[in-house]
């Protein structure tokens, strides 16, 4: 009984080749541990609060004024 040819490459899928190295070079400058709290902070609190307001008034939203 043969398989189809679209059928064994579904059930036999290739694996990808290995993935490259996407630096070549040691990073021109540090990033400091002030620079890295400092971009975390303004990550998360960019993300977090708008959330957090929304969630808060929750409650304002349900009234059908």
């Amino acid at each position: 009984m043969s398989v189809s040819p679209v059928l064994r490459a579904l059930l036999h899928p290739r694996l990808a080749p290995p993935a490259r190295a996407v630096h070549s070079y040691p990073p021109e400058s540090h990033v400091g541990p002030l620079e890295t709290v400092i971009s975390l902070g303004t990550f998360f609190v960019t993300a977090l609060v708008p959330s957090g307001w929304v969630l808060a008034n929750t409650e304002s939203y349900k009234k059908r004024d």
